[in-house]
């Protein structure tokens, strides 16, 4: 056996039950029980379909089969990817609450190394052609900073996993309801004076807010640097609830996780380093979101229903990502296209007074701060 095919997984079986490993397509091999571990399994991914995701499936005694949610992603380089496996589960009902209290009391909350190294490079895999591809052809609305809006959705059942393995945080969290608004990959360029202004993303940054928004709309934002953060590379800072004014840096290291409260004042700082900051944001939020002036701009993916995760198999995260509509970049400097009136309009929801700045779709513009 190629000793760079074999894969190892731990699943625990009852007599009579076997595990095999399934391509998309169809193609399986037999999964050969370990001879001195027990409950754990080799299996050759080099006979399954190259480049195809695959899964675990275990076949019982009577011939029926269940599935198992330990999913791969393979990628032109590098071999299969078993995206559970690099995905931490915060699923501990004392750390859990721990988190949620200090995220209420502070406004933020970190959990450390939730996504692995192993996973990390893959992601960097995919995101690093797509940055290279917006700047070396010119076309980046902002010279020092991209958004790149559902790209990772694409990657097959990653956000499954996630939604397995940090389920139990964020049913803590919001509460047995939860729906993704949206999804993106951000980047700074190395070398830049690119900074954020301080602000807070109550309401997404689609309106000016209200006080009374806060009891049916308590949003959370999920924040995972894909690199490691330091002062010199765009590193985020918060102001806690309970210190106002004195602001925290948010040096973290690659895969760690930001739990934000979406009444937090935070920015980042300039990114001086020589490498791009790469970071993966999420919004969460425990009620589905009514723009009627803009539909498609939100995912408004359910993730947990009734405290359960959803199905989010690959082709519901490529219908979503085909579904709505960019226009635009909707989250970048919280602008926000208003279709009524064919522009961008800039709500108030930054310290300072800052006039709405209308931009007209497809006209070039000058760099601005923009959020994260």
């Amino acid at each position: 056996m190629n000793s760079s095919s074999q894969r190892r997984i731990e699943m625990h079986l009852q007599h009579g039950e076997s595990l095999v490993a399934r391509s998309a397509g169809g193609a399986w091999a037999e999964c050969e029980p370990h001879h001195d571990l027990p409950h754990v399994y080799t299996v050759d991914t080099g006979t399954l379909a190259p480049g195809e995701p695959f899964r675990y499936v275990v076949r019982r005694a009577d011939g029926t089969e269940r599935a198992e949610r330990f999913f791969a992603h393979s990628l032109e380089r590098g071999g299969p990817m078993d995206v559970w496996e690099g995905i931490r589960a915060i699923d501990n009902a004392f750390y859990a609450t721990e988190v949620r209290e200090h995220l209420e009391r502070r406004g933020f909350a970190v959990v450390r190394r939730v996504l692995s190294e192993d996973l990390l490079s893959t992601l960097r895999a995919v995101v690093q052609p797509l940055i290279t591809d917006v700047w070396e052809a010119n076309r980046a609305a902002h010279r020092d900073k991209i958004n790149l809006e559902k790209v990772l959705l694409h990657v097959p059942h990653l956000l499954q996993a996630l939604a397995e393995k940090v389920g139990p945080l964020l049913k803590s969290i919001l509460g047995n309801e939860v729906f993704l608004e949206y999804e993106q990959v951000m980047v700074v360029r190395a070398g830049t004076a690119y900074a954020t202004k301080c602000h807070r993303d109550v309401d997404g940054g689609k309106a000016g807010y209200s006080e009374a928004s806060r009891r049916h709309k308590g949003s959370v934002h999920l924040w995972i640097p894909l690199v490691d953060i330091d002062a010199t590379r765009a590193c985020m800072y918060v102001d806690p609830f309970d210190a106002p004014g004195q602001s925290l840096d948010m040096t973290m290291r690659a895969g760690d996780a930001l739990f934000l409260h979406n009444y937090v004042w935070h920015g980042s700082r300039a990114n001086t380093s020589g490498v791009d900051r790469i970071s993966w944001l999420l919004n969460f939020a425990p009620a589905p979101s009514h723009d009627e002036s803009n539909p498609g701009a939100d995912l408004n993916l359910q993730l947990l229903r009734g405290g359960v995760p959803t199905d989010l198999a690959p082709d519901v995260c490529n219908r979503l990502a085909q579904e709505k509509h960019r226009f635009l970049n909707l989250f970048d400097a919280f602008f926000t296209y208003d279709p009524s009136q064919l522009r961008m309009v800039h709500p108030d929801n930054r310290r300072g007074n800052h006039e709405a700045r209308p931009l007209v779709a497809g006209t070039p513009r000058k760099p601005v701060q923009a959020q994260r």
